[in-house]
């Protein structure tokens, strides 16, 4: 059986190049513009808690560790089995950063299911996460040393508990106003899932952001540091813890 071929267009070169051109133009753009909030310059490498300060407030998610309450149905499961599940947080506001985790989600969820038996958690997150526009190269994959394991390439673990905050506080509806202004379709979530905040109680912090090994920080240490005297951009960044 012969196959029968469709005739298509034959467009001039000028106007091949032009849509090449347009097309590249636009994914450049959305490259560039996919942060939602005016990100702040990247703290020195020498100054530990300001970065791990920058990057919990620079990013929109990361990964939650629990201690697995599955073993209750699944027998062949070892007891206190770690179980990580991607989450999207904020730590307030584009303009303001606490430095304070918060989550939105449901008990029906398997990680927030687990703190109602444990409610010790870490939350770790990565600048290969940053928006690309912002990504530095030791983070891009493809580049002579980047990777998101490269020690450059900052990462941090915040351990601590995961507690629920209390919807009749001011903190819950900044927490909410905050997660939905960085993570915009949440307010479009089922209405019937029972949806709570949930904030980390950061006890300690661990930080590798240049070589030499990593960075061990007190809560203290973490919230002792300010980025609102480092923010460029149009709204003045305030720091608190609340």
């Amino acid at each position: 059986m012969r196959l029968l071929s469709a005739s298509l267009p034959v467009y001039p070169r000028w106007y091949l190049l032009l849509v090449s051109f347009i097309v590249l133009s636009h994914a450049k753009k959305q490259s560039n513009d996919d942060c939602l909030c005016t990100l702040i310059p990247r703290p020195d490498p020498s100054e530990k808690a300001l970065t791990a300060r920058w990057i919990v407030h620079s990013l929109d998610w990361g990964v939650l560790s629990t201690i697995s309450s599955l073993s209750d149905t699944a027998t062949d499961l070892p007891d206190n089995t770690p179980f990580g599940n991607v989450y999207s947080f904020v730590d307030g506001p584009c303009h303001r950063g606490t430095g304070v985790p918060y989550l939105y989600g449901t008990y029906m969820d398997q990680s927030f299911h687990d703190t109602l038996s444990n409610s010790q958690v870490s939350l770790a997150v990565s600048e290969a996460s940053m928006c690309s526009g912002n990504l530095l190269q030791d983070c891009r994959l493809g580049t002579k040393y980047g990777d998101p394991e490269s020690p450059v390439c900052a990462r941090v673990t915040l351990m601590g508990r995961l507690v629920a905050v209390d919807k009749q506080e001011e903190e819950y509806e900044m927490a909410m106003e905050a997660l939905f202004e960085r993570h915009p379709s949440m307010a479009d979530w089922p209405e019937d899932h029972e949806w709570v905040i949930m904030k980390m109680d950061i006890h300690q912090v661990w930080l590798i952001d240049y070589y030499g090994g990593a960075t061990i920080l007190t809560s203290e240490q973490y919230f002792g540091a300010s980025l609102a005297e480092n923010y460029v951009g149009p709204d003045i960044l305030q720091t608190e813890k609340l």
